[in-house]
C-alpha cells in the first residue's frame, strides 16, 4: 500500500508544474467519470439529472457544468443518506466525517479508505511544498474524534510520524508536549495556534522551532501569522479545507496568493445569479469533487465566499489560484477570570448535534453566551440539555449557556454565519506584533 501510496503522491507532486492545459485535460477527463458514475450510481444524482433533464453525456468539460442545477446544504440535510451513497454501500459501512460547521451547518459526509488516503496525500504536497520530508516529525493540534485508531506500520520506521495533540487541552499542555517530540512541522487550527504562540512569548520558551506551522480550518489573520511566525521562527502557510472535499486552495513558499487543488476539485466562484464573477471579485463557492465516488458532490455549493485570482504564481506551479476565503474568522470567548478559549471548542462541539440545522454562539457579556439554533430532524429537548451540558464542560461551568431558537439564522455580511462571535474585547491583540 506504501509504495502505492507513494507513486500517487509522486504524480501529484508533478502535476502541479505540468502546463495549464495538460491540467484542465486531466481535470475534464475525471469531471466526466465522476459525473457518469454518480448519474448511474446515486439516486440523489439520477433524480436530478432527470428533473433537469440532462445527461452525463452532456457534460464535457468544467463549461458545460452551468446546466446541473446547483446542490446547497439544505438540499442534502433533508435527503436520505442511502440517496446520496453509491449502490450497494451502506453508510455504517463508511468513514464518516463531520464538517466543523463553519457556516452555521454541521453535516456528515461518507468517504471509502482510498478516499481519505487520497485527502491525506494531497495534504503531504501541501507540506511537500513547505519543506516537509517524509521522516519528519509533524505534530497535529486537532479534534481529537480524528485521531487514528492505529499506526501504520512503516510509522514505526521512522516514516511520517505524527503525534496528536487534542484541540481541548490547554497551551501549556500543548508546548510541554511539543518540547518534547520537537516536531518539524506543526499543523492546526489558528485559534489553537495562537494561544500556544501567545503561551511561548509569555513564557520565553525557545525551543518549539518547526520548520513550518501549517494553519487550516479558520481564517488566518495577518497579525495573528507575524505572531505564530514570531513566537516560533519559523513560516506560517495556511491551507483552506473543506471536511467534503479535502484541501482545496493552499499557499507555498512564495506566498503569492493560494494554488487551488484543481486536479482534485472543480471550483467555481459564482455571483448571486449563478453566473462566473471575474478574477478579484467575491463569489460563492461550489466545488466538485472529481475524486469522490462513495459520496459524489456535484456543483456542491460550500457556503464560503473566495475571490479568484488570474495571476500565476512566481514558483513555477501552474494551479490555477485564488486570492482568499472571506467570512471563516470567528472570535475567542472570554471567560469571566479574563482567560480565553478557543472559539474551535465550540465548533467542535456543535458538530455532533446532527439534529442542529444551523447555529450560532454570541457572547455578549464575560457570565454568559447565547446559543442560537435552527431545528433540524429529531430535534428534541434533551438536545438542548446535551448541548448545555458539553459546553459548561469545555468552559470549565464558568458560564451560563442560554439557548435560543429561531427559524433562520440571518447571515453576515459575507454571506455566511460567522458561527462564534464575541463582542468582548480580550487585550491579547496589545500583544501581536505586525
Amino acid at each position: 500500500m506504501i509504495f502505492q501510496s507513494l507513486n500517487t503522491l509522486r504524480n501529484l507532486i508533478r502535476t502541479q508544474y505540468l502546463p495549464r492545459c495538460e491540467i484542465e485535460r486531466l481535470q475534464s477527463e475525471r469531471l466526466r467519470e465522476v459525473v457518469k458514475h454518480a448519474y448511474d450510481n446515486v439516486k440523489y444524482y439520477r433524480n436530478l439529472f432527470d428533473r433537469a433533464g440532462i445527461t452525463p453525456e452532456g457534460i464535457e468539460t468544467a463549461a458545460d457544468l452551468f446546466k446541473i442545477p446547483i446542490t446547497k446544504k439544505e438540499d442534502l440535510q433533508k435527503t436520505a443518506p442511502q440517496d446520496l451513497l453509491s449502490d450497494g454501500l451502506r453508510a455504517e459501512d463508511c468513514i464518516v466525517k463531520c464538517t466543523s460547521g463553519s457556516t452555521g451547518t454541521p453535516m456528515r459526509f461518507f468517504f471509502s479508505e482510498k478516499e481519505r488516503d487520497f485527502q491525506t496525500l494531497l495534504n503531504l504536497r501541501i507540506f511537500y511544498a513547505g519543506g516537509f520530508r517524509l521522516t519528519d516529525r509533524t505534530a497535529y493540534l486537532i479534534n481529537p474524534h480524528r485521531f487514528p485508531k492505529g499506526k501504520y506500520w512503516f510509522q514505526n520506521l521512522g516514516i511520517l510520524r505524527r503525534y496528536y495533540l487534542s484541540v481541548f487541552d490547554t497551551a501549556e499542555v500543548h508546548a510541554n508536549v511539543l518540547r518534547r517530540i520537537n516536531p518539524d512541522v506543526i499543523y492546526g487550527y489558528p485559534s489553537n495556534l495562537i494561544l500556544l504562540a501567545l503561551m511561548i512569548k509569555e513564557r520565553g520558551i525557545d525551543n518549539i522551532r518547526p520548520k513550518a506551522v501549517f494553519s487550516s480550518a479558520e481564517a488566518l489573520e495577518q497579525k495573528p501569522r507575524a505572531l505564530i511566525a514570531s513566537a516560533m521562527n519559523t513560516k506560517v502557510y495556511d491551507i483552506l479545507g473543506l471536511v467534503e472535499t479535502g484541501d482545496i486552495a493552499w499557499e507555498c513558499p512564495a506566498q503569492e496568493g493560494y494554488h487551488i487543488n484543481s486536479d482534485a476539485v472543480l471550483m467555481e466562484f459564482l455571483d448571486e445569479e449563478d453566473k462566473p464573477v471575474k478574477a478579484g471579485e467575491p463569489g460563492r463557492l461550489v466545488c466538485t469533487s472529481l475524486y469522490a465516488y462513495t459520496m459524489p458532490l456535484i456543483r456542491y455549493e460550500a457556503g464560503d465566499i473566495c475571490v479568484p485570482s488570474d495571476k500565476v504564481c512566481s514558483c513555477g506551479r501552474t494551479l490555477p489560484m485564488m486570492e482568499s476565503m472571506k467570512g471563516r474568522a470567528n472570535d475567542f470567548i472570554v471567560l469571566p477570570d479574563e482567560s480565553i478559549i478557543a472559539s474551535c471548542f465550540l465548533v467542535i462541539i456543535m458538530q455532533a448535534f446532527h439534529d442542529v440545522a444551523q447555529y450560532r454562539v454570541i457572547q455578549e457579556n464575560r457570565e454568559g453566551i447565547i446559543v442560537q439554533l435552527v431545528k433540524g430532524n429529531g430535534f428534541n429537548s434533551q438536545t438542548v440539555n446535551k448541548i448545555k451540558e458539553d459546553i459548561e464542560k469545555v468552559t470549565q461551568n464558568k458560564l451560563k449557556v442560554d439557548i435560543a431558537l429561531f427559524n433562520v439564522l440571518p447571515r453576515d455580511a459575507s454571506g455566511k454565519i460567522r458561527t462564534v462571535i464575541s463582542e468582548i474585547k480580550h487585550d491579547y491583540l496589545s500583544l501581536i506584533k505586525g
